[in-house]
């Protein structure tokens, strides 16, 4: 019961109370009365109050306790056998006081010990108002029992929770009343029920007001004692935690949820060295798998894979649907790969417990201790109610993990673009409802009419040129570190055969320094590997300068690669921030873009990124496109590619091998349509008059002046490319603007192309675009974490 609304405008309880031990000596009498004897602790405790007639006293003084104190351990005999003293943690109280009056030994260890937590379930701030609620209720509970015949169940209203400091361990305890030594009774007319309203009491038992208005308690008078006593529920509390974790999402997927478990676990089986494992292993047709690559157990995944498992204990677990027990894994006989590691691990107690779900096995459970004979047969029949739930847990994990590996996929490599995702939503639909009528159906085609294109492009300029010039630096310094090598051999113990190497080694310095042909590389690096590193251990023989000279060689390679990767690395490093940057920022941009209206739009990354965007009323579902969006887009386009030249130009100074980018984009103003390929997974143009468009694309970025041998790209510079006339004076109009917003400098140059192959006639606008603010180039550099 949570008890964060709880209705009590009260402090102290509102009926009189006085400890008394004459209900237990009535109740003896009247047994003796009865029976004609009692048992001998009845007897010895109407003979102590002949003694002791002060313990007969209607309203007992809390204050003699002390002064009685063995006189009342032997009427509290009564609830507590000498046994029951010895092993139960229980306490005497007042009635509905806090004045605790009689303890047990282990009621005195619980609250006695420091590294001890105990706290009420439910109910951590156990302040007065609780505990007056918790009065109440017992003594409403004794009220409608005695005068209205009605059984108010308490069950397991007051729990506490004990967590041991030292090792996190917890046990969990109900508190169990006892109230055949209270008396009751009331001074006037008793107030009478009615069904609804004892039921309307019942149904709100958290509003004691209610209670308490309906049934006033100033009448009512309490006399006698309470004995209480703490009853150990650990378990049926931690399995039913256990079963509420694992039926959770991300019950054992998620790291902390994991830890929980493990320590529900240790405190379920009272084993603070216990560690718990969880693999999704499988058996098929002997083998076994992990076709989820869920795995968090003893041994890294990265260690040992499913094949390492075979003839072990997992696998004899799997092929025996029956639980493994080893009692100390340091004296197996010839233990295997596995059971070495797990004693390397500290695990020499293990039990390994295979998961079934529907007959079939989803994976295992570890059980593991660093103590020999801590996990024993007994401990596993506790657990074995919940293995169901974990193996449940287990197969929803594995079903969790292939979801989302297949969505990743999706968006990593066929995410539909959210523009036409409704399109391919409504083909799916249209697909499922023949099916649902029996008719043959199949995906139907995506094809979107009448868009027009947009197509950019953010080129490095001369790439192959600098990659080939890094590949000549790499080879050149490698020939260099082998000729180290082989001279120093050399120059201690002169042979023909070395001076042959070296001559090998300075004629392929000579050709790599006039110009990389096809092959050289290979042929380099074919004639350093075979011919030269396997000679290492016997240059080695001549002493510490050649070995020197090897290990030199050796640091200045990369190992995964066996080269010289160091001007190679630096132009990959370059070109990969260059295109983080282009991407980072349209992927911002074109996020804006979307709201001014909808379109199709894609990037890819070459030596650069080119975009690709697709506008018009057949993308746009349910929505009026106008010419007036396609401009919108344009003038969009043309202020990215200007904001574009300028971080690049910004990030140049920043990067390992300074490299200078060209923009480019070409205008096509005859819509054209665009199908989905089915076997491609991606979507292109349409029909073979818009096949040219495709062609035009692809040639562009080589376009020359006609009469120059200038190329039309040029760093720093924005080249747009028409092939009517009417488009120029259209672009026209907006780099005027441009110009005035101070994104390009005022001068436009016109330009007519040479022809390409299969394309004629292309015109050609070029402008300079202008230094953007030194705020963006900071901002540049701190998003992309470099450091000038």
């Amino acid at each position: 019961m949570k008890l964060d609304r709880l209705k009590l405008n009260i402090e102290e309880v509102p009926f009189k109370k006085t400890l008394s031990f004459v209900p237990l000596i009535n109740k003896l009498k009247e047994q003796k009365k009865i029976n004609g004897s009692l048992d001998i602790q009845g007897e010895a405790i109407l003979k102590l109050v002949e003694e002791k007639p002060e313990l007969a006293r209607a309203d007992f003084d809390v204050n003699d306790v002390e002064k009685f104190k063995d006189e009342i351990h032997v009427l509290m005999g009564y609830f507590f056998t000498p046994v029951q003293y010895r092993e139960d943690i229980g306490v005497v109280a007042t009635p509905f006081d806090d004045q605790n009056f009689y303890f047990t030994p282990k009621y005195l260890e619980l609250y006695g010990n420091e590294n001890l937590i105990v706290e009420m379930v439910e109910q951590k701030d156990q302040d007065k108002c609780f505990k007056t609620f918790g009065m109440l209720f017992y003594a409403y509970s004794m009220i409608l029992k005695r005068y209205y015949n009605f059984e108010l169940g308490l069950g397991y209203l007051f729990m506490y929770k004990v967590t041991d400091k030292l090792n996190d361990l917890v046990k969990y305890y109900k508190l169990e009343i006892e109230k055949s030594c209270i008396d009751i009774t009331y001074t006037g007319k008793l107030p009478k029920l009615s069904e609804e309203q004892l039921h309307k009491m019942i149904n709100n038992p958290l509003d004691m007001d209610f209670w308490l208005e309906t049934l006033p308690l100033d009448q009512f008078k309490f006399s006698g004692f309470l004995p209480f006593r703490y009853v150990d529920i650990s378990q049926i509390e931690v399995i039913s935690s256990l079963k509420s974790q694992l039926l959770e999402k991300s019950s054992i997927i998620n790291r902390n949820n994991f830890n929980q478990l493990e320590q529900n676990i240790r405190s379920l089986l009272e084993l603070p060295n216990l560690k718990l494992g969880i693999i999704a292993f499988g058996m098929n047709q002997g083998s076994v798998e992990n076709p989820s690559d869920f795995w968090h157990g003893f041994l890294s995944a990265d260690r040992f894979k499913c094949e390492d498992y075979r003839k072990t204990i997992y696998e004899q677990a799997g092929e025996q649907g029956s639980p493994i027990l080893i009692n100390d894994l340091s004296k197996r006989e010839n233990p295997n790969e596995v059971e070495k590691a797990l004693l390397d691990e500290g695990i020499r107690n293990i039990a390994v417990v295979p998961l079934y779900n529907e007959d079939e096995m989803v994976g295992v459970m570890e059980l593991g201790s660093n103590k020999a004979y801590d996990i024993t047969f007994s401990k596993l029949r506790i657990i074995k109610d919940i293995i169901p739930v974990f193996s449940i847990a287990i197969q929803r994990t594995s079903e969790e993990l292939q979801n989302k590996i297949e969505a990743i996929i999706k968006e990593e490599c066929t995410a539909l673009h959210p523009s036409v995702e409704w399109r391919f939503t409504q083909a799916a639909s249209n697909m499922l409802l023949k099916k649902g009528k029996g008719e043959s159906a199949k995906m139907e085609e995506i094809v979107f009419p009448n868009v027009y294109p947009l197509y950019g492009a953010i080129d490095v300029r001369h790439s192959s040129v600098i990659r080939n010039q890094t590949i000549q630096d790499d080879l050149l310094e490698q020939l260099e570190l082998i000729r180290n090598v082989v001279s120093s051999v050399n120059a201690i113990n002169s042979m023909p055969i070395y001076d042959q190497l070296i001559y090998k080694i300075d004629y392929f310095k000579d050709g790599i320094k006039k110009g990389l042909s096809s092959g050289d590389e290979m042929n380099v690096l074919n004639f350093i590997r075979y011919e030269v590193e396997p000679l290492f251990p016997h240059f080695k023989e001549n002493g510490e300068e050649v070995i020197l000279a090897i290990d030199n060689y050796k640091k200045n390679i990369n190992q995964g690669l066996n080269l010289v990767y160091k001007r190679r690395k630096d132009f990959e490093d370059s070109l990969g921030l260059i295109n983080d940057c282009v991407t980072s920022y349209l992927e911002q941009e074109e996020e804006k873009a979307q709201a001014m209206f909808p379109h199709y739009f894609e990037k890819y990354r070459t030596d650069g990124v080119e975009h690709n965007i697709y506008i018009g009323e057949s993308i746009a579902n349910n929505l009026n496109f106008d010419r007036i969006y396609l401009k919108n887009l344009r003038l969009w386009q043309l202020i990215v590619s200007a904001e574009l030249a300028r971080k690049t130009e910004a990030l140049k100074k920043s990067l390992p091998i300074p490299m200078d980018t060209t923009g480019l984009i070409l205008v096509h103003s005859q819509p054209l349509a665009i199908r989905f390929r089915q076997d491609e997974k991606k979507f292109d143009v349409d029909g073979a008059y818009n096949i040219r468009y495709e062609i035009v694309k692809k040639r562009i970025d080589k376009a020359k002046i006609k009469g120059t041998n200038e190329r039309l790209t040029q760093p720093g510079m924005l080249a747009i490319i028409f092939s009517q006339e009417k488009e120029i004076a259209e672009y026209q109009r907006y780099l005027e603007y441009l110009i005035s917003a101070g994104y390009f400098e005022d001068q436009i140059e016109y330009h007519t192309l040479e022809d390409l192959q299969g394309v004629y006639g292309l015109r050609a606008i070029r402008v300079k675009v202008k230094n953007g603010k030194e705020k963006d180039v900071l901002k540049l550099a701190e998003d992309l974490k470099i450091e000038n």
